[in-house]
Formats: structure tokens, C-alpha cells, sequence
């Protein structure tokens, strides 16, 4: 009791009403009281109410559009392959990625392109050559070996390639399109291979004339002199 009357502290009891009235605190029928409000504000709370905070991002990124180059390209054939170059005596794997043959909507013109799984590098781009000769593997009815000129490194060189696919029936549908490719740049270079033509028999037609007009005022030139003696 007087421990409580200077101000201390006790647990539980008569004892605790004297204590808090000495100015003190103590552990004991009161803490009920706390627990039970603390009890009523936790029930008033829905445990599956969704949190409706925003948080804004510090920095904010905008999207951009990635260009590929084949967006004025319509997809004709379109299977995962792995590609080797025959280079330096040995078949060098080139990479494996999508195989892809392109047209162009305007042009018409198909090329064949090819990227690196994941890093997506260029690791095949040309256009298929009409008289292009597609061979069978020896060793492999899942391969086709061709020879083009080739342009993935930016400048024209003329490889040897060896195209795999996941099946004999891939392979098959990858020469079917490439040869279907191969007619549809015939029929387009023909307009053109006509226009030169036309462009060249104009010429033969100027060069003509022109041959012609020097030697009728090389003879105009003769006949003056001849005059003038």
C-alpha cells in the first residue's frame, strides 16, 4: 500500500484503482477495456476490401514503335529453321530463328529473311532469284543447300547455305513457297527486262540517226570546200 500511495506501479487487484488515482499505472482490469475497443475497430474493417491507393511511377516511359522493315510486307511462308554457311571448307552454323519468305504489297518482289532467335539479328536476307536450285541434303530430307547473293551483312555477297526444319514436312512446304517465290520474281522481271529492251532500241534508233545526220553535214562541209577552191 505504500509502494501505490508514492506512485509506483502493481498488476492487477483492489490495489490498481489506488494506484491510478497516485498519479501511477498499472496492468490490470482496464487493458480489457483497450483490448476490447481495439477489437470493435478491427470489426468495423473488411478484411477483403481492395486497396484503393494510386501510386505514381517516378519516372514514366513511353512506348515506342519498334520498325522492323517488313511492315509493307505480307508473310507468304513462315517456319523456325536453323541455318549453316559453307565457309572455309566446313558448314558453319549461321543461327536459328524464323524463316520467313516476304512480299512486298507494292512491288510484288519476295525476298527471304531470316532473324536470330531472341537478339533477332539479321542472319539471312535476299531475294529469291528465279533459276535458284534447291538441293536435298544427302544426309538429311529435312535440308535444303542453295547458293544466292546474300545481303545480311549489308553489302552483296554470294553464299552457300544450308537450311534445316523440324520435319520432312516443313522442309517440303518451305520449297513449295520457294519456288512459288521464284515464279512470282520471274513475272515481275519480265516488265522490266521489256522495258529495257524498249530503252535500248531507242537508243539504237538515236545513235542511228545521229550517225546519220554527222555524215550528211560531213558531206554539206565537203561540197562547200570544193566550192570555195
Amino acid at each position: 500500500a505504500a509502494s501505490g500511495a508514492a506512485g509506483g506501479f502493481t498488476f492487477g487487484g483492489a490495489g490498481a484503482g489506488a494506484n491510478a488515482a497516485a498519479g501511477g499505472f498499472s496492468f490490470g482490469a482496464s487493458a480489457d477495456n483497450d483490448d476490447a475497443g481495439a477489437e470493435g475497430d478491427d470489426a468495423g474493417a473488411d478484411p477483403e476490401e481492395e486497396c484503393k491507393a494510386e501510386f505514381k511511377p517516378v519516372v514514366e516511359l513511353t512506348e515506342v514503335e519498334e520498325v522492323t522493315g517488313e511492315e509493307d510486307e505480307e508473310v507468304l511462308f513462315d517456319q523456325k529453321a536453323k541455318l549453316y554457311r559453307f565457309e572455309s571448307g566446313e558448314w558453319k552454323e549461321r543461327g536459328l530463328g524464323q524463316c520467313k519468305l516476304l512480299q512486298h504489297k507494292e512491288r510484288k518482289k519476295v525476298r527471304m529473311l531470316m532473324r536470330r532467335e531472341k537478339i533477332l539479328k539479321v542472319c539471312a536476307n535476299f531475294v529469291v532469284a528465279p533459276g535458284t536450285e534447291l538441293q536435298e541434303h544427302p544426309s538429311s530430307e529435312k535440308s535444303w543447300v542453295f547458293g544466292t547473293m546474300d545481303f545480311a551483312e549489308g553489302v552483296a555477297k554470294q553464299e552457300t547455305f544450308c537450311i534445316r526444319f523440324g520435319s520432312e514436312e516443313k522442309a517440303q512446304e518451305f520449297s513449295k513457297a520457294f519456288h512459288e517465290a521464284m515464279d512470282i520474281n520471274a513475272k515481275e522481271e519480265e516488265p522490266a527486262a521489256e522495258a529495257g529492251e524498249a530503252a535500248g532500241g531507242e537508243a539504237a534508233d538515236e545513235a542511228k540517226e545521229g550517225d546519220e545526220l554527222a555524215k550528211e553535214l560531213e558531206a554539206k562541209a565537203e561540197v562547200k570546200a570544193e566550192a570555195e577552191e
